[in-house]
């Protein structure tokens, strides 16, 4: 869906040139009118939805599955009342403060759901410690006698990292794709030189990854600056000698794969090939 919410795709590609062939559910930009039911209604169903799974109930206690800012007012399966308040800027930053606004007076348990990416996760409570395990892909189980204003603070690292597939995944050998958090990205064409196309661009492995924060683009969103080579030499004839390509650095942006085509007409692609210089 667009950043306006009024247009969408049937398909997600994880790239997209301007000569690919297109089938009946492909369309080079985001449609205002999708002739197939289903899949508009739908995401408008996961929205209405998602309050209800970002929490439920364990036999004593209560279980936090999603992150972002929201107040949670229900009853454990005792009957007692819990009121949370989380606070967040998840998924752009990993911190989450939770704090207890009502609750029982007896022992029961929070349980924080660890992101499989989230590895050197902390918690603490009121400050201190939790002493829990914080493994990655579980559950952060806390059980003590809460009181009302007892906060609970969690970090997860917010590193910027490559990923690669399968070997046996052909298409995506030698390859790479950018995650931060739980977030992917591409670089789409808004961000290149205008004469380079997308299957041009290789990431340069050794070049730093930066992201940085920005409000007013797109919603509100983090994007991650750094280097490519674009690839210069000719590519006259279905087969031709190897010969030392030509390259052309530029620095770029790669932005959230689901932001991508809100800029008009472009090319994109979250998997790239990586050239190492050491």
């Amino acid at each position: 869906i667009s950043a306006d919410g009024t247009h969408y795709f049937y398909t997600n590609p994880l790239r997209r040139t301007l000569d690919h062939a297109m089938d009946t559910t492909d369309q080079q930009t985001r449609e205002p009118y999708i002739p197939c039911f289903c899949c508009p209604p739908n995401l408008v169903r996961t929205i209405a939805k998602v309050s209800g799974w970002a929490y439920s109930l364990s036999e004593n206690g209560v279980v936090v599955n999603l992150y972002g800012g929201n107040t949670l007012t229900t009853k454990l399966l005792d009957g007692s009342d819990i009121k949370l308040k989380q606070e967040t800027q998840y998924p752009w930053d990993g911190a989450v403060k939770i704090t207890m606004n009502a609750c029982k007076d007896a022992r029961f348990e929070m349980r924080l759901r660890i992101p499989e990416w989230a590895y050197g996760t902390s918690i603490l409570v009121n400050g201190m410690d939790a002493g829990v395990a914080e493994k990655p892909g579980t559950y952060a189980r806390i059980e003590r006698f809460w009181k009302v204003g007892d906060v609970v603070t969690m970090d997860m690292p917010m590193g910027i990292k490559l990923i690669e597939g399968h070997p046996r995944i052909e298409e995506v050998r030698n390859q790479v794709a950018i995650k931060r958090g739980p977030v992917v990205y591409c670089v789409e064409s808004p961000d290149l030189p205008k004469n380079a196309g997308i299957l041009d661009v290789y990431l340069a492995g050794d070049s730093p990854l930066e992201a940085t924060h920005q409000a007013g683009f797109l919603g509100g969103l983090t994007t991650i600056r750094g280097k490519v080579l674009l690839r210069r030499d000719k590519k006259e004839g279905m087969y031709r000698p190897v010969t030392k390509p030509s390259w052309e650095t530029v620095e770029t942006q790669f932005v959230p794969y689901y932001a991508w085509s809100n800029r008009g007409r472009s090319e994109m692609t979250v998997w790239m090939p990586i050239v190492w210089t050491r």
